[in-house]
């Protein structure tokens, strides 16, 4: 069975201009994400925005490099 994810909450902060979606995993409810959409997305667009919104960031992450900080005492 694929997983799945579904929108949980989209905010949009006027202020700033800007719309959040955040995701929760359906198999996982404590595992979510947050991420930005279009801003003023309706209801009737969000699925599509975070499918996009997500897809975005995976092709970002796949490429990344992962830093590590080494603590000295």
């Amino acid at each position: 069975m694929p997983k799945s994810i579904t929108v949980a909450a989209l905010t949009h902060d006027f202020l700033r201009k800007r719309s959040i979606v955040t995701l929760v995993w359906d198999d996982d409810p404590e595992k979510m994400i947050a991420l930005p959409v279009l801003f003023g997305c309706g209801l009737d667009r969000v699925q599509s925005e975070a499918e996009k919104a997500l897809r975005g960031l995976s092709a970002e992450t796949a490429a990344i490099t992962i830093n590590s900080v080494i603590m000295q005492g």
